[in-house]
């Protein structure tokens, strides 16, 4: 028979039960938990806490740290990639800058070439290895900086130009607003940084000084320091003998510039050589080129029609010398005609000089039909070479003004457009003032349509007409 429990009453410490009638009290013992010690267990929760903040800072740090290591781990990657590029079996994605150095021997200081000097290299003497083809133009490295950007000048002067009316500093000098305006507008600037040059005054070469300088512009002049550097032995490739090129330094009264393979002193309203220097960036690539004058370093597109670009129209070569203004082209060489200026007149504007070249000149050639009409300048020279700007023309033919770009500085005695104290200016070394009616060599300029510019083909170093 099964028993029956009837539960009658809890208590907190008795269970009253009742078993076949019989009531039976069954005491419980109930487990208590009490805090014997508040401190130890105060303690025991600060510690509690103190290390699951020590967890999640563990977890947060370690995630910062792996962060840190993908992101400056991924930079480290790029920068080694750019400055460190792989180099391959024929040097393709070599910059410029390193494989130079790395291919070229040091010279020592009974040799000419190229000297190792702070990190940085220049070359030195009768360099016959250091040119570079720039923009279709040929220039001399001048100096490779620890940065791995190139200074390089041309290695014929471009103009004779006077320094500046009054010195004040290179920066307020015509010659840097010319360089750093109408120069650089024809220059393809993306292969180019700003270069750097020091900003005081010259007044001892044995107390040059560099405190302040100048390094937000991209064209400037060799400055003193840089030339003399070049000489080893009595000699330097930046300079013919007697040779005098504007420097950018100056002093209190009077500017330097090179004297043969020594510098001196003259007025800045004299008109000596310009060669202009720019630095190439550090980022330009090594293409071609073994950097002698019949096998130059290239850098740049040479396909792609600039200034000094050669060009060829039927039988006459030209050569590209300004693509702000339109087109402008200048004949390679000479007419074999030798005129007068004028018989009166003494601007290019109306003269018997720009009759003949519009209208007889002009008919002459098969490719008359391809010239556009262009603005000229024939402004005097009087306080500025700005002046030269403050006169134009429109023909199809023009002439050089004492501004233009000019290449070949071995073709001289022709007549620019440029007047200066009742004479005209005809471009020789140095420039010559001459009379209207003498009989002079003419180096006539022209333009062309877009049309036809579009329609010229690079082919071989020339950019010819193609259909």
């Amino acid at each position: 028979m099964r028993e029956e429990i009837e539960y009658l009453d809890i208590d907190d410490d008795l269970i009253i039960t009742k078993k076949n009638n019989v009531e039976k009290k069954v005491e419980v013992k109930k487990e208590i938990k009490s805090d014997e010690n508040p401190k130890k267990t105060k303690k025991k929760l600060k510690k509690s806490v103190v290390r699951k903040m020590q967890i999640i800072f563990c977890s947060f740090s370690a995630i910062f740290i792996l962060g840190c290591c993908v992101f400056y781990g991924l930079r480290f990657i790029k920068y080694y990639r750019i400055y460190n590029p792989k180099i391959d079996s024929n040097t393709s994605g070599v910059f410029l800058a390193n494989y130079i150095t790395n291919k070229t021997e040091y010279a020592t200081d009974d040799e000419d070439g190229l000297f190792s000097s702070s990190g940085n290299y220049i070359y030195k003497g009768n360099v016959t290895n250091n040119y570079l083809k720039y923009n279709n133009m040929l220039w001399r490295i001048v100096r490779i900086n620890a940065d791995k950007s190139i200074d390089i000048v041309l290695d014929d002067y471009i103009s004779l130009l006077p320094w500046s009316k009054e010195i004040k500093s290179f920066k307020d000098s015509d010659i840097f607003k010319y360089l750093n305006n109408d120069f650089l507008n024809n220059l393809d600037k993306s292969l180019l940084t700003t270069t750097s040059f020091c900003t005081n005054e010259i007044t001892e070469l044995t107390k040059i000084t560099c405190e302040k300088q100048d390094n937000d512009n991209y064209v400037k002049l060799l400055d003193v320091m840089n030339f003399l550097n070049s000489v080893n032995k009595g000699k330097s490739y930046l300079v013919k003998e007697e040779e005098l090129v504007w420097l950018s330094d100056f002093g209190n009264e009077k500017v330097w510039h090179t004297n043969g393979t020594n510098v001196s002193e003259s007025d800045a309203n004299i008109f000596y050589e310009i060669r202009p220097v720019v630095r190439l960036k550090e980022t330009n690539l090594y293409k071609d080129g073994d950097g002698t004058i019949a096998n130059p370093y290239q850098v740049g597109s040479v396909d792609k029609l600039s200034v000094g670009s050669e060009v060829v129209l039927d039988n006459d070569k030209w050569i590209v010398y300004d693509i702000e203004d339109n087109i402008k082209l200048m004949r390679k060489d000479l007419i074999e005609k030798q005129i007068d200026f004028d018989k009166e007149k003494l601007t290019y504007d109306g003269s018997s000089l720009m009759t003949y070249l519009n209208e007889t000149y002009l008919n002459s050639l098969s490719y008359k039909d391809l010239l556009v009409e262009n603005t000229w300048y024939i402004g005097a020279y009087k306080d500025s070479i700005s002046d030269v700007k403050n006169t134009t023309v429109k023909a199809k033919v023009g002439i050089p003004n004492i501004l233009d770009i000019k290449f070949d500085s071995n073709i001289k005695a022709y007549f620019t457009s440029t007047s200066m104290e009742e004479r005209i200016l005809v471009y020789e070394n140095p420039l010559r003032p001459s009379r209207i009616t003498t009989y002079r060599s003419v180096r006539p300029c022209i333009s062309l349509s877009k049309d036809t510019v579009n329609k010229l083909k690079y082919v071989d170093g020339l950019f010819i007409l193609g259909e």
